[in-house]
C-alpha cells in the first residue's frame, strides 16, 4: 500500500492541505486517488480484489454490479442538471447552511463529523473551493436523535449525523429526487425475515424439542466501508 496524501485531520491546515493536492490534479478528485493507487483510499481497498473474489461470487446475477463497486466504487444513476442550476443550488446551501438540529444538537454532531473523517469516510476541504469541483452538489447536514440500549436493555440515547439528500435548492432537483431508479439494481434481502420464519416453523415441525438460535449481527459501518465513485461523492458533499 502506498502513503495517502490527504489528511484526515478536522482542522483547516488539513482541508488547505488536501486543497493543495487536489488542485495538482486540476481538483479532479478521481485523478488524484488514482494517483496513490494502492493505497487506502482507493477503491475497494476495504475488500479482496475482484480478481479474488470472481472465482467465488462470478455465477451470482449481481456479479457484474458487484465487480464495478469494487473497482470503481459505487455509483448512483442521476439525471442531469444544468451547470446553471447546479450554481444556484450551491449559492443557495452555502447561504443557508445546515439544518436546525445541526446547531442545536452541536456538542452531538462534532464527534461524529470528527470520528468520520479520522476514519477516512470523509475528506475534508475548503468550503470556498466547491465552485472549483466538477458536479459538485451540496446538501445540508442534521443530526437526529434515536434510541438504542445498553448491556442491561436500558434504553439510552443514540445520535446519527444525516446529510440530507432529499432538500433541494431552487432547481427543485436534490440527489434523491434526481436518482433514475429504473437503473437501481433489484433489491435481493427484501425477504430475509420472511424466509427466516419460514425456515424456523420447517425446522420446528421436523425437531419439535431441540432449542433454535438464531444469532443475529451489527456490521460496524458496513455501507461506510464501500467507497463511492469520485463522480457520486463530488454529488455528495455537505458542509
Amino acid at each position: 500500500m502506498n502513503k495517502v496524501r490527504f489528511t484526515f485531520e478536522r482542522s483547516k491546515a488539513a482541508a488547505v492541505h488536501n486543497a493543495k493536492i487536489l488542485e495538482e490534479f486540476d481538483f479532479d478528485l478521481e485523478k488524484s486517488i488514482l494517483s496513490m493507487h494502492p493505497s487506502p483510499i482507493s477503491f475497494g481497498s476495504e475488500f479482496k480484489s475482484s480478481r479474488d473474489l470472481e472465482e467465488l461470487l462470478q455465477q451470482h446475477p449481481h456479479w457484474p454490479h458487484i465487480k464495478d463497486v469494487l473497482d470503481k466504487g459505487t455509483s448512483f444513476p442521476l439525471l442531469p442538471i444544468s451547470e446553471e442550476d447546479r450554481t444556484k443550488d450551491l449559492d443557495y446551501h452555502l447561504g443557508r447552511g445546515n439544518h436546525k438540529s445541526a446547531s442545536k444538537l452541536k456538542e452531538m454532531l462534532d464527534p461524529l463529523i470528527s470520528e468520520e473523517i479520522q476514519r477516512g469516510f470523509a475528506l475534508p476541504l475548503p468550503l470556498d473551493l466547491i465552485h472549483k469541483i466538477s458536479k459538485a452538489s451540496l446538501a445540508p447536514q442534521g443530526c437526529h436523535k434515536q434510541e438504542g440500549i445498553d448491556e442491561k436493555g436500558n434504553k439510552i440515547p443514540k445520535y446519527r449525523m444525516t446529510h440530507d439528500q432529499s432538500f433541494p435548492g431552487p432547481s427543485g432537483l436534490a440527489d434523491n429526487l434526481r436518482v433514475k431508479k429504473e437503473c437501481l439494481p433489484p433489491i435481493t434481502y427484501s425477504w430475509v425475515l420472511m424466509r427466516t420464519i419460514h425456515y424456523i416453523c420447517s425446522i420446528r415441525s421436523r425437531r419439535p424439542h431441540t432449542k433454535i438460535f438464531l444469532c443475529k449481527v451489527d456490521l460496524d459501518a458496513a455501507y461506510r466501508r464501500c467507497h463511492l465513485s469520485s463522480e457520486t461523492a463530488c454529488e455528495s458533499l455537505s458542509s
